[in-house]
């Protein structure tokens, strides 16, 4: 699993007219009013808060930049030069499996590709290079996702991470990550890594069990994957992190719960915990629809299992750094998962690669012959710019705090100049009831509830601060 495709979704609401502290939305005949961003009251909220799980992250809004205004638009935007917090995003496409669960598997990996992308790539570092978007300011974590980046071959790893630090103004302390697999990840590209500057490896263990893995599409035993993470560790150079997902088919809390121990287990330095979202055109999605694999975990279960992790991970004095990332060591910071769910600039390269600048997102191709062809006429290869919504800076804002389980208005009032907490009042309220949330002091903080329920309250917030926000919401 990535950790850093990130999914658009706006749930756009038909409004009209819009009454402050009655809050009734006229929604074209389809009668949603406030009542629509409300909770169940009067049942355990941990399971049964809302009918089903948002998958996806809130959208970043604003509007689609005509294709053939693309190039012009960007030569504006490289010509000023980055501020605040910034990373950079490589991505590798191949996987040498295509994991069951996944619906962002691409393209599969040969060894012969391995050196095409690799020179593609670093030619694409040099496109944007002496632009002030790319050279100006600091980079303070670079992330290499996927696809499956360790499925590359070890020389090519070590170019690829030398590439990215001799194009890119890295700061001194950048956090260097490689995601991958620990199936075909072995001394070689393990020295090849850390000989490129890599500091940081997050690792899609998923589960420990044996008999999930393989079923899911995962190669390595557990045992193999414990001789690997203790070969890694061994030299002593990097944070060493895993993903770890609940709600498997076969998966009893028995399972996860020793999932859990295994981790902790093994000394990392952290590792997140992911719910499992079922995408009805992964395989498997289509596995359990046709029933050759027994259904996933049903709401109820993932709350209890997002519980009982919560609950481990606080009993073992792991510092909780988002509320999917847990740290061991202080080692692990997760600053590019932290800073690119916020409003950080990002550095985009790779096929299907998207980022951003000040606001501004854009998606390289994502077809990987088309992605090769631009790079080597000498095209960046963007497909798509969307521009800013008018309030990005403070949405985003919004669902960094989302992310950190709390939002503190008052804050929010003072930087932004809106008037949060009148405004939210009437749906704060009753979360509260629902017991979604607690109010401290004007901070909203998720209770566990909450967190489990986090990405849909994030969604919901944000839909209704916009059409607060249209209606002339200000101080």
């Amino acid at each position: 699993m990535s950790a850093v495709v990130e999914q658009n979704r706006e749930e756009r609401i038909d409004s009209e007219d819009m009454r402050m502290n009655g809050m009734a939305f006229a929604s074209g005949g389809k009668g949603r009013r406030l009542e629509h961003y409300f909770a169940r009251e009067g049942v355990d909220p941990l399971s049964r808060a809302f009918d089903g799980k948002i998958a996806v992250h809130p959208g970043v809004g604003g509007g689609m930049v005509e294709p053939s205004a693309v190039e012009g638009s960007l030569e504006a935007l490289l010509d000023t030069p980055r501020r605040g917090d910034s990373v950079a995003y490589i991505h590798v496409p191949f996987c040498e499996t295509h994991c069951l669960y996944c619906g962002f598997y691409n393209r599969g990996y040969s060894r012969e590709e391995s050196a095409r992308y690799t020179d593609t790539l670093i030619r694409e570092l040099r496109l944007w290079e002496g632009r002030a978007a790319q050279n100006d300011g600091p980079v303070h974590a670079v992330y290499f996702g996927g696809g499956t980046p360790t499925a590359l071959e070890a020389e090519d790893l070590e170019r690829l991470l030398k590439a990215v630090r001799a194009h890119l103004p890295l700061a001194n302390d950048c956090e260097i990550t490689v995601e991958g697999r620990l199936h075909n990840f072995g001394p070689e590209k393990m020295e090849a890594c850390l000989a490129g500057g890599a500091n940081r490896f997050s690792l899609g263990v998923q589960s420990f069990s044996t008999k999930i893995r393989r079923t899911m599409g995962r190669l390595a035993s557990r045992e193999e994957v414990m001789r690997r993470l203790e070969l890694l560790k061994s030299y002593d150079q990097a944070a060493v992190i895993v993903d770890l997902i609940f709600g498997f088919p076969m998966q009893s809390m028995e399972v996860w719960r020793d999932d859990i121990d295994a981790a902790c287990a093994a000394g990392l330095d952290g590792m997140d915990c992911y719910q499992l979202n079922v995408y009805d055109q992964t395989p498997l999605g289509r596995a359990i629809r046709e029933g050759k694999l027994p259904p996933s975990a049903d709401i109820p279960q993932q709350s209890a299992m997002f519980a009982a992790a919560v609950d481990t991970l606080q009993k073992r004095f792991y510092r909780r750094l988002s509320l999917t990332h847990w740290a061991r060591t202080s080692r692990e910071r997760n600053l590019y998962n932290l800073k690119v769910k916020g409003s950080a600039n990002c550095l985009a390269f790779g096929p299907g690669a998207g980022g951003n600048l000040a606001g501004w997102f854009y998606l390289n191709q994502n077809s990987y012959p088309a992605w090769q062809d631009m790079v080597n006429a000498g095209r960046k290869p963007v497909m798509m710019l969307r521009r800013p919504d008018p309030h990005f800076y403070f949405f985003r804002a919004v669902a960094a705090a989302m992310e950190q389980g709390w939002m503190d208005m008052p804050e929010l009032e003072r930087r932004f100049g809106l008037a949060c907490s009148a405004a939210l009042s009437p749906l704060l309220e009753q979360w509260s009831r629902a017991g979604l949330v607690e109010m401290r002091d004007n901070v909203m903080v998720l209770t566990l509830a909450g967190q489990f329920w986090q990405v849909n309250l994030s969604q919901l917030l944000q839909d209704f601060l916009k059409h607060t926000l249209d209606a002339g919401m200000t101080k």
